[in-house]
């Protein structure tokens, strides 16, 4: 059985706008990919007042308050378990514990029985974005729903820690170096490629460069969950690049594809 929905919502793609020159270090992100000598450098996060998308079954929990009423009541799961075990561990400490993230994402065992019901599948786009969760200025969970044969463009990350983990499927990540003037130096320099099947968990910041992240099947869909904190390119959008040129443009996000399960026309 075919876990997704496919989706005729309609797309906001990402407007293109104007930007200063990036400066190394500040920039504005996107999605996820693995680092094996990484350093793990807190992000400072401030309490604010959780987002309506904190599922209604573990607000009590959670010790977060100030909600807007739930649409939909998330049913009790694993991946439920999931959910609230990133809002604690986020929301309970001043920063981002990153060792303690990658080990939640790790012990949960994905079954599309949980999550089906966020993957809504476009065969129109490269890939879906689907908001799952987020609690503004701390983090946003998102799970991407990827199109056969489809990639992303090569992009940075805003600043933010980019933790992903794979659900379904198999996808392939390359990396980038940054270029000091974009535009300039030729096409992109790729440092590295790495395949990660299901239950693969990956680390990505600007730290590490830039990525692209790819679905080699031809034929089936690959989807994968997108923790980032802080949300940074959810409010200032991100830089994609140009392989061929290294020429980078600054993006601003489109509307998500659904939102908590609901499609977004």
């Amino acid at each position: 059985m075919n876990p997704f929905k496919p989706s005729l919502a309609r797309f906001s793609r990402s407007t293109p706008i104007a930007s200063s020159p990036r400066t190394l270090g500040v920039a504005t992100g996107c999605i996820a990919g693995i680092a094996r000598n990484s350093k793990y450098d807190g992000i400072e996060l401030k309490q604010q007042d959780p987002s309506p998308f904190i599922p209604d079954d573990f607000r009590n929990r959670a010790s977060l308050s100030n909600h807007s009423p739930s649409h939909r009541q998330i049913s009790d799961s694993p991946f439920t378990h999931l959910l609230y075990s990133i809002t604690r561990s986020l929301t309970q400490t001043p920063t981002a514990n990153l060792p303690q993230l990658t080990s939640i994402l790790r012990s949960y065992v994905s079954n599309p029985l949980h999550w089906s019901a966020y993957a809504h599948a476009n065969p129109s786009k490269q890939y879906t974005r689907n908001l799952v969760l987020e609690v503004p200025g701390i983090f946003n969970l998102l799970i991407l729903v990827w199109t056969p044969g489809k990639r992303s463009a090569v992009h940075d990350h805003a600043d933010s820690h980019c933790l992903m983990k794979i659900l379904q499927g198999e996808l392939v990540e390359r990396r980038f170096a940054i270029p000091k003037f974009p535009g300039t130096e030729g096409k992109l320099k790729q440092t590295a490629k790495a395949e990660y099947g299901t239950g693969k968990v990956t680390y990505m910041s600007d730290q590490l460069g830039l990525h692209s992240i790819a679905n080699p099947s031809q034929s089936n869909y690959a989807v994968s969950l997108h923790l980032y904190t802080p949300p940074n390119a959810a409010v200032r959008g991100c830089h994609v690049y140009d392989a061929d040129n290294g020429s980078a443009e600054h993006v601003m996000q489109g509307a998500y594809d659904s939102v908590r399960g609901i499609v977004q026309e």
